[in-house]
């Protein structure tokens, strides 16, 4: 009797565990739109989750894994990553129609928002994104960034960069941490008034930690978006945690030492900026009604959103991306030319030509360096550094390409197919920087072409880091030829996994024009 009632029991358990799993089923399928768009089929709970781990265990990044589902499901597709709806898009003009809708422009909750406590103009959404990053580039452009009077900061940082390179003499060197401090010195002195010397172990510790996050948040940064992701035994997400707290204790201190010397009558940089329109809201400095022309950066906006709890955010924000997306880029520039000898000897043969030999290149140069361009925006092509972009989010249920994507979904550009369309780019796998060039050899930009993004949340400092690109590039090859090292491991185009992609470490030699061999 015991055991049949044990017996009983057992089914009547498995009785309720069935039926409730029936009812989940059920109310799953009566919940789907039907005008939602085609993905794969994904695991109870996981979503799609095993598929790209074992997409990854075979060597494929996501973006390798949803260009295939592109070719099944179409351009625009979905799958589930536990208990989110993550929309791809995989063509322009998907991509353009989605990022110019301003539903679909809100940022996830974020690591930053909900374990840092802090938000900032990367990562916050409605109002306050706006008037963010209003400020941002009111503030920015007043200090002249994306303006020819910039010029001059950019190329004495150059210089100093082409220097510490110079003083390896031709012997092999990693150009990594030279290239990620010479580009965020151009970021510092816009948001601290400060540059950092390349032998600054504090400093260089700093953009360790912020190299180490970028790889550590994986591609996308989508497991930083979805709190059951960052449970997962193998996402580091402590050690992601305690590198951003590290990086934030720094930021944090220089606004501090900012406080000390703020002065309203002489706003040195872009923290001072920030510290006034935070006073002028606590009311030090009158009721807040001032003329719009009795701020040195003119706008006729009040800023009221600007508090404590977006300062360290949003700089964080601008130094994170201005460091690493130029410095990841000028890396790729400089392992294609070593790849491609014949297309660096021809920039330099531009170069020579337009510039000479007595003076370094100048922005106004521009316009005759048709070659010169095209090959950064090869480099970018190819290179790829970020081939899921940042993911958005649909503040309402929008429709997009005749898809519903609900509200609350996460919205990802992959730029990876963006940039390897055959429909676009004929052989999409091989470095031609001919295809940039029309007919007459001037340098023609292709629509399709859009590392910064596009639409309403394109990327911020996009003036300052073309500048910077073609500054830093045509300054190294006019002066030095960039070779492989003799008895080096093989060069590879292959890129790290994590948010950003970048090149395997591999060192060089940077020959001055003047010499001839690498001497390993």
């Amino acid at each position: 009797m015991a055991v049949l009632q044990h017996v009983v029991g057992f089914l009547d358990t498995c009785t309720i565990l069935v039926g409730l799993f029936c009812l989940l089923v059920l109310r799953w399928l009566l919940g789907r739109s039907k005008n939602l768009p085609p993905g794969p089929w994904g695991f109870p709970v996981l979503g799609s989750i095993p598929a790209i781990a074992w997409a990854m265990w075979k060597g494929l990044e996501p973006h390798h894994l949803f260009e295939k589902y592109a070719m099944n499901y179409g351009p625009v597709f979905r799958v589930n990553i536990f208990n989110k709806t993550v929309v791809v898009l995989n063509d322009y003009a998907s991509v353009k129609e989605a990022f110019q809708h301003p539903q679909l422009s809100d940022r996830p909750k974020s690591l930053f928002t909900e374990v840092l406590k802090m938000e900032g103009v990367a990562a916050s959404s409605g109002e306050v994104w706006m008037e963010l990053r209003r400020f941002c580039l009111t503030v920015l452009r007043s200090f002249g960034v994306g303006k020819t009077t910039f010029e001059e900061q950019i190329g004495t940082e150059a210089k100093e960069l082409m220097k510490e390179m110079a003083a390896y003499q031709g012997k092999p060197f990693n150009p990594k941490p030279l290239l990620g401090n010479a580009v965020s010195n151009v970021i510092c002195s816009i948001i601290f008034g400060t540059r950092y010397e390349y032998t600054d172990q504090e400093f260089t510790h700093l953009l360790d930690l912020l190299n180490r996050n970028v790889k550590l948040m994986g591609a996308g940064g989508v497991a930083a978006c979805i709190p059951a992701a960052r449970h997962l035994p193998f996402l580091p997400i402590a050690e992601a945690v305690s590198n951003f707290e590290a990086i934030l204790t720094f930021i944090k201190g220089v606004i501090d030492d900012h406080r000390k010397t703020f002065n309203a009558e002489n706003l040195k940089d872009f923290t001072d900026a920030y510290l006034m329109e935070i006073q002028h809201n606590q009311g030090r400095y009158g009721d807040g009604n001032y003329p719009a022309r009795e701020k040195p950066y003119a706008s006729k906006y009040i800023y009221s959103r600007l508090g404590e709890r977006n300062i360290v955010g949003t700089i964080f924000g601008l130094f994170a991306a201005g460091s690493e997306t130029t410095a990841t880029t000028l890396e790729w520039c400089i392992l294609h030319m070593m790849l491609h000898p014949d297309v660096q000897s021809r920039v330099q043969a531009e170069i020579d030509d337009v510039v000479g030999r007595n003076r370094l290149p100048m922005m106004a140069d521009v316009p005759k360096l048709n070659f010169t361009r095209a090959v950064i925006w090869e480099v970018q092509r190819l290179a790829n550094i970020v081939p899921l972009g940042v993911p958005h989010s649909a503040a309402s249920d929008t429709n997009i390409q005749g898809f519903l994507i609900p509200k609350g979904a996460f919205v990802i550009s992959n730029l990876w197919m963006l940039f390897r369309d055959p429909k676009v780019w004929r052989e999409p796998e091989q470095f031609k920087p001919e295809r940039f060039l029309n007919e007459r050899g001037e340098a023609v930009k292709v629509e399709q072409l859009i590392p910064f993004s596009t639409g309403r949340r394109s990327c911020i400092g996009e003036h300052l880091a073309k500048m910077e690109l073609f500054l830093f590039f045509s300054f190294f090859v006019h002066q030095f030829t960039f070779k492989k090292p003799d008895d080096s491991p093989p060069l590879t185009l292959k890129g790290k996994r994590g948010l950003m992609r970048a090149p395997f470490p591999f060192d060089t030699c940077a020959i001055p024009r003047s010499s001839e061999d690498c001497h390993a």
